[in-house]
């Protein structure tokens, strides 16, 4: 009898601590909503929108992080270019929520339609051949960097 209790007792026991590591693995991954934002830009032209970004969208990132509008940013760009008409930056927005990515998401759309641009916003189109928001999944693994 006590060969059957001692299984009896060990599947719950070990059921309850898959659960509980299943729950601090749900629970680990972070609030909000994360953004690529992924800008193509004409060759030749990637020192100017690199100058140009630290100018005008540097500071509204930062803005926006001291807001606590989002969590964190990160850029990437590419360290060699690979010879086409095209050059990729990136910016890694995570959003603190889907309301303050909606709240910017609108505010540029109005810029968008707005009939007067500033110099640095006509700038800014000219360097730029596309630019796509996409939505995404992260999942990170290892140390955080």
């Amino acid at each position: 009898m006590n060969r059957l209790f001692a299984p009896c007792l060990a599947i719950p026991l070990l059921l309850l601590s898959c659960r509980g590591i299943a729950q601090e693995a749900i629970a680990a991954k972070p609030a909000g909503i994360v953004v690529e934002r992924t800008f193509w830009v004409k060759a030749g032209k990637e020192r100017q929108f690199a100058t140009l970004f630290d100018r005008t969208q540097l500071p509204r990132l930062k803005a926006l992080l001291n807001d606590h509008q989002i969590a964190s940013f990160s850029t990437a760009s590419p360290l060699i270019h690979t010879g086409n008409d095209q050059w990729a930056f990136r910016v890694r927005i995570r959003w603190s929520s889907w309301d303050a990515f909606a709240r910017d998401a609108s505010a540029r759309a109005d810029q968008k339609s707005s009939p007067t641009l500033t110099y640095e916003q006509a700038l800014f189109g000219d360097l730029v051949i596309d630019r796509k928001d996409t939505v995404i999944q992260e999942d990170n693994y290892g140390a955080a960097n």
